[in-house]
């Protein structure tokens, strides 16, 4: 199954637009992986990253790992991760991280540590489709998005996370992907994070269809996307799901929220550790 290039062309659009009306903001700095060249991206993580290619997620890992990113070895490829703090529980379930287009992983996942790491297993993988530029993006072919982010879930579950449903956090462009996951079954969420992703206009229907338990739907004040997903969120509470807007402040197209306890509740409301 591919999704259509109309609808890919549509999206690239709208990203275009979101990203020239985020200029405009005292926060352009700040801007996200997903749609902002490579000098304008939010900052990259500092933490040495440590190779933990075979380690087990037992306590002790966790609390000397939970601070500084990783790299898991799976089926022959990196895989930026973040492991559980040491109080997730016993079974950590696991966050996966979908950037932007044009993005790189490492920018956006140390934004999303916090709150995932209460939950289990932070895993970024890298988009399917690789640039030039040395960026990726996922292009249209939900089969080839759903090998990624099956091979990151199974790094995942080989260094100790449930095999149970856990969170798709999604930023723009991987906002879309989340839920084209999830509605051709590639991949299976209790709870979606959907940041900066005006046309997500989720289906109440096939949320409940595919098992998604919980809606956080997010955008900075100054991002077009803002008032759409809010909307999105009314209608969604109306239709019956669990759905929550988080404002991430005074901030255009980015995920670089304002303040990062907004991004951390966010996560772990989605993933059901708070009400």
């Amino acid at each position: 199954m591919s999704i259509s290039f109309s609808r890919v062309f549509a999206r690239t659009a709208v990203f275009c637009l979101v990203a020239a009306t985020s200029l405009g903001t005292v926060f352009v700095s700040r801007a996200a992986a997903g749609t902002s060249s490579p000098a304008e991206e939010a900052p990259k993580a500092t933490a040495r990253t440590t190779d933990l290619t075979g380690a087990k997620a037992d306590g002790a890992s966790r609390g000397h790992y939970s601070s500084s990113p990783v790299r898991l070895r799976s089926e022959g490829r990196d895989l930026l991760a973040y492991p559980p703090a040491a109080s997730a529980a016993s079974h950590p379930m696991t966050v996966v991280y979908l950037h932007g287009i044009h993005g790189r992983p490492e920018n956006g996942c140390p934004w999303f540590r916090d709150g995932a790491s209460e939950l289990g297993w932070l895993v970024c993988p890298e988009g399917a489709k690789h640039e030039e530029t040395g960026t990726a993006s996922w292009g249209g072919d939900v089969f080839e998005q759903g090998t990624v982010v099956a091979r990151a879930m199974r790094a995942a579950r080989a260094n100790g996370a449930s095999s149970e449903p856990g969170v798709a956090v999604g930023f723009s462009q991987g906002g879309y992907v989340a839920l084209d996951l999830v509605k051709t079954r590639q991949a299976r969420f209790r709870g979606l994070v959907l940041i900066a992703a005006p046309e997500a206009h989720p289906s109440a229907q096939k949320l409940r269809e595919a098992g998604v338990v919980r809606v956080a739907l997010a955008a900075g004040s100054a991002d077009a996307a803002h008032a759409p997903l809010i909307e999105d969120t009314k209608r969604l509470q109306r239709e019956g799901i669990e759905a929550r807007f988080f404002n991430l402040g005074r901030v255009g197209h980015t995920y670089a929220a304002e303040d990062g306890a907004t991004l951390r509740e966010a996560i772990t409301w989605a993933g059901g550790i708070r009400e």
